[in-house]
């Protein structure tokens, strides 16, 4: 356990401002990369959506005709590893932190502080926005989000209820309308502009925003726990084999989390030498 890459809840992360730093750092650092630099900010987030769209949603929508399955949750969690260890390659301190939007203090600020603030010790903070290609926006941009109220975030009884269900196609298909309501709740509209939404609920773009990676992390978070109670290997097992492109693994692969090398740290505890939850 003690190889295991923890990670913290954001919360946590923002009592430790050296695991902070670590993360901006990372971030800036992959935000500043050219974009035809498989390591970049624009080239990973790219896979999401534009302009390669490899992610899966409901069954593919826009694909074709829908398939039997739905590789959401073993394909984001692929992806948020792939991520991770190119944010590590820029900054060996970094950790990916889950953004629990059913917290007290969700509830009370929405967005997390330090995803809010446009600057960071004097310099345009790399958590507040990231890049949009060109080919999206000329000239080139940085995101936009236009969060919702925070009382309309989802509640911790959601997800219990959630964690209850017993079959991975009823808790898939549950936790990813879950998850399509805080792409729109955090992207949001432009007040002074009805017609123009943040980045956060667009597919093509939505991965170029910094919180996506931590809104995700939650939503892999809370597989994790339904794993715990309902079991690792609680899937159809016409999935175990399916690929999730491009990251070279099947399902199967990605079931076990510690054998992915990383854990989940209780979302009291301040990141230090404790334990994984």
């Amino acid at each position: 356990m003690a190889n295991l890459t923890l990670r913290p809840s954001i919360e946590s992360l923002e009592l430790a401002p050296d695991q902070l730093q670590a993360l901006r750092d990372s971030y800036g650092k992959m935000q500043a990369l050219r974009g035809d630099d498989n390591r970049s900010w624009v080239h990973q987030a790219g896979l999401h959506g534009f302009p390669q769209w490899m992610c899966w949603h409901h069954g593919r929508i826009g694909q074709g005709d829908p398939l039997p399955y739905n590789l959401f949750l073993p394909w984001h969690r692929a992806y948020l590893l792939y991520w991770e260890n190119f944010m590590k390659d820029q900054n060996g301190q970094a950790v990916l932190p889950w953004w629990d939007w059913t917290s007290d203090t969700s509830h009370n600020i929405g967005v997390p502080a330090s995803f809010s603030q446009p600057q960071a010790d004097g310099q345009p903070s790399p958590l507040f926005s990231g890049p949009v290609p060109a080919l999206l926006s000329d000239p080139p941009r940085q995101t936009t989000r236009f969060p919702g109220s925070p009382d309309q975030l989802p509640t911790p009884d959601q997800v219990e209820n959630l964690l209850a269900l017993t079959s991975f196609v009823d808790f898939t298909a549950q936790l990813e309308d879950i998850h399509d309501f805080i792409h729109g709740w955090t992207g949001g509209m432009d007040p002074n502009n009805p017609d123009q939404g943040g980045d956060m609920g667009n597919v093509g773009t939505a991965a170029y925003d910094p919180i996506f990676w931590s809104h995700h992390c939650m939503i892999d978070r809370i597989w994790y726990l339904w794993q715990l109670r309902q079991g690792v290997n609680n899937i159809p097992d016409d999935y175990t084999d399916k690929a999730l492109a491009p990251f070279g693994q099947v399902v199967n692969d990605v079931l076990d989390i510690n054998r992915l090398g990383y854990e989940y740290v209780a979302s009291q505890q301040v990141l230090t030498t404790a334990g994984p939850a």
